[in-house]
């Protein structure tokens, strides 16, 4: 990493402490010395910075209570991808090597919970199924503990959305709904990849949607770059993402060029093919 200028420096010394590395990367870039200085500012070289600089922001590690923790792009996508009949430790394992991170069985099951992903693994009661308290009356003490929070006929939650409403999910994409029934992932739809869609046709399997200047919320046809699970691992992996859409497609280049290097490697066994030129 090249020597920053001093004025970034000496905010950085200033700002650093109670912010995390997410917050100060905003921050700075709020600051306008992308564009002073023609530098890229993202949460890895800030992080990087802080460290070459001795700043500490003193903030908790981990996920503080009451924040939704940070997964990596494509996380969910994946989880859709591998979840079909396999149980919680095997997604959140496989999850885990997948992403190296660590992600117990306990949050894959929150996970899969909040964002209505299905297993095809049916626990639902069977139809014509009888509840062991059918028929049964709530006993007075019970009803007095509990109609206090009961439903009545006709009764409509406040937070209750309209068709064609946004809103978004926990990892920050913009979702809209489009029906009244069905699961979450039914009621919903994702607006990146429906406008993908609908220029483009079905996104292929294996495949998905990412967003060039890092906004989940730019939803823009020119934003929006196709990328199979490889190339989308590799961008995180190398630190190609970048908030300037131009420098994040050079990124994409450059992870899917790795991809297929690596790929040429396994099917050669024995490092780059060797390519014999022969004088005539």
């Amino acid at each position: 990493m090249r020597k920053w200028p001093e004025e970034v420096v000496e905010w950085m010394r200033k700002n650093t402490a109670g912010k995390t590395t997410k917050e100060l990367t905003m921050l700075i870039n709020q600051q306008g010395f992308d564009r002073k200085y023609g530098m890229v500012f993202t949460d890895g070289i800030v992080k990087s910075a802080k460290s070459r600089y001795g700043f500490k922001s003193g903030t908790p590690a981990g996920n503080p209570k009451g924040h939704s923790a940070k997964y990596p792009e494509g996380m969910e996508e994946y989880i859709r991808s591998v979840a079909k009949g396999k149980d919680v430790k095997e997604i959140a394992r496989a999850v885990s090597d997948h992403f190296g991170i660590e992600f117990s069985p306990s949050r894959c099951r929150e996970y899969k919970k909040n964002h209505g992903i299905v297993s095809g693994l049916d626990c639902r009661f069977r139809e014509g199924h009888e509840p062991a308290n059918k028929g049964k009356k709530m006993s007075r003490e019970k009803y007095e503990k509990c109609k206090a929070t009961m439903f009545r006929k006709g009764s409509v939650p406040a937070n209750r959305m309209e068709i064609g409403e946004y809103t978004h999910t926990t990892e920050g994409y913009l979702v809209r709904k489009v029906q009244e029934k069905g699961t979450q992932r039914e009621r919903f739809e994702f607006v990146h990849r429906k406008v993908w869609e609908e220029r483009n046709g079905p996104i292929p399997e294996g495949k998905m949607v990412g967003f060039l200047d890092g906004d989940k919320d730019n939803c823009s046809i020119e934003n929006l770059v196709l990328l199979d699970r490889a190339e989308n691992l590799e961008l995180n992996r190398s630190g190609l993402r970048f908030s300037n859409a131009e420098f994040t497609k050079s990124g994409v280049a450059v992870a899917k060029l790795k991809v297929a290097i690596g790929e040429r490697k396994k099917k050669k066994g024995s490092g780059v093919e060797k390519i014999e030129i022969t004088k005539e």
